[in-house]
């Protein structure tokens, strides 16, 4: 069953092949959720969380499960919302200074997976690229 939100974007940012097959894609991507991370940018320490979810009912996203991870649930493509929440860590506590999203799409192609990434908004913060970079594994 695919797992596709109807809202997609029309126009998508960056388009690559990522070598695993589709359910080791999606697993891979789902284990994402909840990551954290802290960096320093210029003068500030900065945390960053990840969270991954999955369309459901072609109209809304949803917590990844067990359940949709196992064999033969979701296949052909599914479409994934991840947001990128940056926190300045300041002496009075912490202040949301960046909330990215993004819509990523994965492809079955077999031995591969195809992957679109469109940006929810056009502010500035991380684009396309960077993204690529987090679903990679190399942040940064």
């Amino acid at each position: 069953m695919r797992r596709i939100y109807y809202r997609y974007p029309q126009r998508v940012d960056l388009s690559f092949a990522m070598g695993m097959t589709f359910p080791e894609t999606l697993k891979y991507i789902s284990e994402l959720n909840g990551q954290e991370s802290t960096k320093t940018t210029g003068k500030e320490l900065v945390r960053v969380k990840v969270k991954v979810e999955i369309a459901t009912n072609r109209a809304e996203f949803s917590d990844i499960t067990a359940d949709v991870l196992r064999p033969g649930v979701i296949t052909e493509a599914a479409d994934i919302k991840v947001s990128i929440l940056a926190l300045a860590l300041r002496g009075a506590g912490k202040v949301p200074i960046a909330n990215d999203v993004f819509y990523v799409r994965l492809t079955d192609r077999n031995t591969c997976t195809d992957i679109d990434i469109a940006r929810e908004n056009a502010v500035e913060g991380l684009d396309a690229i960077d993204m690529k970079n987090i679903l990679l594994g190399n942040p940064n």
